[in-house]
């Protein structure tokens, strides 16, 4: 299974060894974007998920022995063929399964790109505000997490997705929103009329709600 019109390069790593394997922490945050790409394009991979509890499996073994360029994680696996951070991950698997609406087309795609890359660090800031003591986790919710919540819902409008295809966009939105519904409920309740809405339409699609349902999924 696969993309027959990928590049080159591309088809010669398929040649090799069809097997595509996903390297992240056991949780979704900025690796699940990646899992809805190939989600949404039915390619098969693996996951190779690293707990917290067995983090030493990451820094004491795969970081040394998996002969990354650039250790890190997500990392990718793709026969011969290993990259990381989790952008450049997401732009060759968008490539390897022909899926490039996802970009968006002309001008929007630097509106996807920024809506993208925004949600992406909001992300970390979710997460990062997780660990913080209750001072520090309440301005970094109102200084660094809120504005630019609110500066979603206002790009967002009334629509239920960011343009008139689905891109890029909705997929680190929905990883954002989702992830900030569940950390943050009684904050998310003054965005609920207007992100409900683009969540549930995200989650319709066949799918988005096919995995949501198996037990790929890694349900916050």
């Amino acid at each position: 299974m696969g993309c027959q019109n990928s590049t080159g390069l591309i088809n010669d790593i398929e040649a090799k060894n069809s097997n595509l394997i996903l390297g992240y922490w056991g949780f979704p945050l900025r690796g699940q974007p990646l899992r809805y790409i190939l989600e949404l394009a039915n390619y098969p991979y693996t996951e190779t998920k690293y707990t917290l509890s067995q983090a030493n499996e990451w820094f004491g073994k795969d970081k040394q022995e998996l002969q990354l360029d650039f250790p890190n994680l997500p990392y990718l696996i793709h026969g011969d063929f290993t990259i990381t951070e989790s952008s450049n991950i997401a732009n060759y698997l968008i490539q390897l399964t022909n899926q490039q609406y996802l970009y968006g087309e002309g001008q929007d795609k630097y509106r996807v790109d920024n809506i993208r890359f925004v949600c992406d660090e909001l992300t970390s800031k979710i997460f990062s505000s997780t660990l913080q003591k209750d001072e520090e986790k309440k301005n970094q919710l109102n200084t660094q997490i809120l504005p630019k919540i609110k500066q979603l819902q206002k790009v967002l409008g009334s629509q239920t997705q960011f343009f008139k295809k689905l891109t890029l966009a909705d997929i680190y939105a929905y990883t954002t929103l989702n992830y900030f519904k569940k950390t943050y409920p009684q904050e998310y309740k003054q965005f609920a009329f207007g992100f409900d809405p683009f969540l549930k339409r995200f989650e319709e699609i066949p799918r988005i709600q096919t995995y949501h349902q198996s037990q790929r999924y890694d349900k916050l």
